[in-house]
C-alpha cells in the first residue's frame, strides 16, 4: 500500500510542479515584452497577451473574439494579409516562420513587428496559429534615418554642387515626399535663396523651418512635405536639416567665388557665362519636374546715339541705369545679366509668361518714369517660357527669345512682345 501511496504523492508533485510551470509560464506571457497572439482558423483572437494590449491601447474585452485582420491590419495591406491566412489555413501556402508586418494601435498608429509563427494542427489539419513578435519600429526608425542621411551625404560631397542640388532633390521627394525645399543665408549685406527642390504644387503639405545661426550669418531652410512616410519622424526630419544647412553654408562660399568670376564688372549683374548656366539648371529642372519658367532678352535702345551724341561716360551711366532698375524690379531668385553692349537678359524661375509680362512692364514703366535730363532711358524686350523639349543647352529657348525680341525692336523700339500662350 505504500508502494501505492508513494506514486500517488509523486504524481501530486509532478502535477504542482507542472501547475506552477504553466502559471509561470502564463505570467510570462501577461507581461513579456512580447507581443503573444493566438488567433483560430478564421482569424479570430483566441489569446492577446497583456503587453500586446499596453503597446495597442485596446483593453482585453475590445478584441477577444474579434477579427484580428479587421482591428490591427492597415487597411492597404488587410486584403492581402487575409487571403494568405486563409491560403495557409487552406493547406494551399505554407506559414512563413518569419514575418514582418505593420500593425494598427488603437489611436490610428502604427507599430512594426516582427513575427515568429507556428501552424497550430490537428489530425494533420490546421486549426490555428500561435505568433510571439518583438516591436522593431525603433529600429526601422533608425535604419531609416541612417540610409536617407548617407544618401544625402553621398549626394552633397559631388564636385558640381549642380548635380549635388539635382541628386538632393531627388533623395528628399522619394524619402522624405517633399515638395518643396529652399535655402535662405542672411549676412547684414545680402539675403540669398538657394532652391533644392520646388514642385510648385505645396498643396496639403506640411511646413517645417529650420535655422542655425551664427556671428556672420543665419541660414534658414524650409521644407513643404506631404505626409511623411512612416519611418520618417521630425527627428529625421531636423537631422537632415542638420546637413542641408551644412551644404547650404558651402554652396553659398563657392557660389561668392563664382560670382566674383561671373560679374559684368560694369554693372556687376551676372555675365552671360552664369546666365548660361544657370539657364540649363533650370531647363533641367522643367524637364525633370514640370513647371514655369520664363527667358526675357532686354536691349537697351539708342544706346549707339548716347555714345555718340554725348560720349561713352554717358552710355555707361545708361547702361548701369537699366542694369540697377533690372535688380529693383526682380526677385532674388531672378537671374539678371548682361550679355555684353546693350544686350541683357533675365531668367524668371516659376513665373509664367503672364507674370514675367508685368514684371517687365514694371520694370519698363520704372525706366519711364526716372528724371534723368541728359538722355532717357528706353528698352525693348522679348519674352518666352522654357518648354521641356527645350535642348538642355539652352540654344532654343534663347533663340526663340531672341526673335521675340526682334520683333520688339522692328515695331518701333519702347516695346515688349511676348510669347502667345
Amino acid at each position: 500500500m505504500w508502494m501505492i501511496g508513494e506514486v500517488i504523492t509523486e504524481k501530486l508533485l509532478v502535477d504542482e510542479i507542472i501547475s506552477e510551470r504553466l502559471e509561470t509560464l502564463s505570467t510570462y506571457l501577461e507581461f513579456a515584452p512580447v507581443f503573444f497572439v493566438v488567433l483560430d482558423e478564421n482569424g479570430i483572437i483566441s489569446y492577446i497577451n497583456n503587453w500586446t494590449l499596453e503597446k495597442t491601447g485596446y483593453k482585453f474585452a475590445e478584441v477577444i473574439g474579434k477579427n484580428w485582420f479587421e482591428i490591427f491590419i492597415p487597411a492597404d495591406i488587410r486584403k492581402t494579409l487575409l487571403e494568405v491566412f486563409a491560403d495557409i489555413m487552406d493547406g494551399k501556402v505554407e506559414l512563413r516562420q518569419t514575418y514582418e508586418n505593420e500593425i494598427l494601435a488603437k489611436d490610428g498608429s502604427t507599430i512594426t513587428v516582427l513575427w515568429e509563427n507556428k501552424l497550430l494542427t490537428k489530425g494533420g489539419k490546421p486549426y490555428g496559429t500561435i505568433s510571439v513578435g518583438v516591436d522593431v519600429t525603433d529600429q526601422k526608425v533608425k535604419d531609416f534615418e541612417e540610409q536617407v542621411l548617407l544618401e544625402i551625404l553621398d549626394a552633397s560631397s559631388d564636385a558640381n554642387y549642380h548635380a549635388s542640388i539635382s541628386k538632393i532633390s531627388r533623395i528628399l521627394s522619394k524619402t522624405c515626399n517633399a515638395r518643396k525645399v529652399i535655402g535662405t543665408i542672411r549676412t547684414p549685406e545680402e539675403a540669398k535663396n538657394i532652391e533644392l527642390l520646388n514642385m510648385d504644387n505645396t498643396d496639403r503639405t506640411e511646413y517645417y523651418k529650420f535655422e542655425k545661426s551664427t556671428d556672420e550669418k543665419t541660414i534658414t531652410l524650409e521644407m513643404h512635405c506631404g505626409t511623411l512616410p512612416s519611418y520618417a519622424t521630425y527627428n529625421c526630419l531636423q537631422n537632415v536639416a542638420n546637413v542641408l544647412i551644412n551644404f547650404l553654408d558651402r554652396i553659398y562660399y563657392i557660389q561668392k567665388l563664382e560670382e566674383a568670376s561671373f560679374r559684368d564688372p560694369l554693372t556687376n549683374l551676372f555675365n552671360r557665362r552664369y546666365f548660361i548656366m544657370m539657364l540649363q539648371s533650370e531647363i533641367r529642372r522643367i524637364k525633370r519636374y514640370g513647371g514655369n519658367a520664363s527667358i526675357v532678352m532686354i536691349d537697351l535702345d539708342g544706346l549707339k546715339q548716347i555714345n555718340d551724341t554725348l560720349g561713352h561716360d554717358m552710355g555707361d551711366l545708361a547702361i548701369k541705369t537699366l542694369a540697377r532698375a533690372m535688380l529693383e524690379n526682380t526677385r532674388n531668385s531672378d537671374i539678371c545679366a548682361r550679355f555684353g553692349g546693350d544686350e541683357f537678359a533675365i531668367l524668371l524661375p516659376n513665373t509664367t509668361i503672364q507674370n514675367a509680362q508685368l514684371t517687365i512692364q514694371r520694370l519698363m514703366n520704372y525706366l519711364d518714369n526716372l528724371d534723368i535730363k541728359e538722355f532717357k532711358v528706353s528698352m525693348s524686350a522679348g519674352i518666352t517660357k522654357i518648354l521641356p523639349e527645350d535642348d538642355t543647352e539652352g540654344i532654343s529657348v534663347l533663340k526663340r527669345a531672341d526673335e521675340l525680341l526682334y520683333k520688339a525692336k522692328k515695331s518701333g523700339k519702347h516695346a515688349i512682345v511676348a510669347d502667345i500662350v
